[in-house]
């Protein structure tokens, strides 16, 4: 099964050296292609701020457009990944451990596997793995 991962981190200011965090990025990477190397792991990237970012809303076919951050929060989605686990323990497991211990939240959910009423066509063919 497949599980997404969402790295929620602090809105307050980095605590952290230059150095730390270039420790820590590093860790990250090694950590990422270890997973992938081991079948663990389809995607994982951090994201750029909530500056950069924008919100769409569809509302009686008109969108909307809103940039940068919407609400005010003190946790904002930080990076995330999608991974393979037999279960939530594995799912754990996998993406628990890492430098990020004190850092960041994790929220694991299970990916929503569903299939065209009629076609019957999935969407497993997105998590092809590629190298």
């Amino acid at each position: 099964m497949k599980y997404l991962c969402i790295v929620y981190a602090g809105t307050g200011g980095d605590t952290l050296s230059e150095a730390e965090g270039t420790a820590i990025k590093d860790e990250c990477i090694e950590g990422d292609n270890a997973l992938f190397s081991a079948g663990k792991l389809y995607m994982a990237s951090p994201l750029q701020g909530p500056e950069a970012g924008v919100h769409l809303r569809h509302v009686n076919g008109r969108t909307t457009r809103i940039d940068g951050p919407y609400a005010e929060t003190k946790e904002l989605v930080a990076g995330f990944m999608v991974i393979e686990a037999a279960d939530m323990d594995e799912a754990i497991a996998i993406a628990a451990p890492g430098p990020l211990d004190g850092l960041v939240n994790l929220e694991i959910r299970p990916l929503l596997e569903e299939r065209h009423s009629k076609t019957g066509q999935d969407r497993s063919a997105f998590f092809v793995r590629r190298s």
